[in-house]
């Protein structure tokens, strides 16, 4: 099993992408550091707001080696700029930068000596335009920046530091849309379906194991297509 014996921290574990995660890694050996606003089905769970340093300080402490970090705890607004509330747009950055800021401000330090893998959850709309998204977009494509600047910064440390971009994923952000809107998301991708957790966990586990040691700095799609273009014959 690639995680036997290795310690990895998930935020977002509750529920999503974090739980697809977290879950495929420990069913492959890894020791889990669950974190979410949330209670997570996982033995070593820890309540915790991403975007309070005190908690987060307070969430890795005790842990002594971290070999990985997922950084999957995320929430989206709809709307564009000039119908944003300030409120929305400060929820939208305190969870989705900030968070994934101070997860790897504490975690990382526990990965110097030995090496670890850092991956970030951003998105599809963080390369590609879409509408209605303007805080949410903003979030994921500072992700994205964040990824190249920590891979140069941590790679004489030997952490590497990677992020996926996904599609259009089945979880919960999604679970309320009505069923022509689901329709026209489907048709977005290509491949001719949404994504499932499962499909971004295989690459997200390959990602974080050391078959992928000589890869970072990377923003990878794992999005059915949705990144290549439109599928319209126009």
């Amino acid at each position: 099993m690639r995680f036997s014996g290795k310690t990895i921290v998930v935020t977002g574990a509750a529920s999503g992408l974090g739980l697809a995660i977290a879950s495929a890694a420990e069913a492959e050996g890894a020791r889990i550091i669950a974190i979410d606003r949330g209670q997570s089905p996982f033995p070593h769970a820890r309540v915790c707001d991403v975007a309070d340093e005190d908690q987060m300080s307070r969430a890795i402490a005790g842990v002594d080696r971290i070999d990985g970090l997922v950084t999957s705890a995320g929430i989206a607004r709809r709307a564009r700029v000039d119908e944003t509330a300030m409120a929305d747009y400060d929820a939208v950055m305190a969870v989705n930068v900030r968070g994934v800021f101070l997860a790897s401000k504490y975690a990382v330090p526990l990965m110097r000596g030995h090496g670890g893998s850092v991956l970030h959850i951003s998105s599809g709309v963080a390369t590609t335009g879409t509408r209605n998204r303007a805080a949410y977009s903003a979030s994921k494509g500072a992700i994205v920046s964040l990824t190249r600047n920590m891979a140069l910064d941590y790679a004489q440390d030997k952490v590497r530091v990677n992020c996926l971009c996904p599609g259009f994923v089945n979880t919960p952000l999604l679970a309320s849309i009505s069923p022509d809107r689901r329709a026209r998301l489907t048709a977005l991708h290509p491949l001719g379906r949404m994504g499932e957790p499962e499909d971004v966990a295989h690459m997200a586990l390959f990602l974080l194991s050391d078959q992928a040691g000589w890869i970072t700095g990377q923003a990878i799609a794992v999005d059915g297509g949705f990144n290549v273009g439109h599928m319209d014959d126009i």
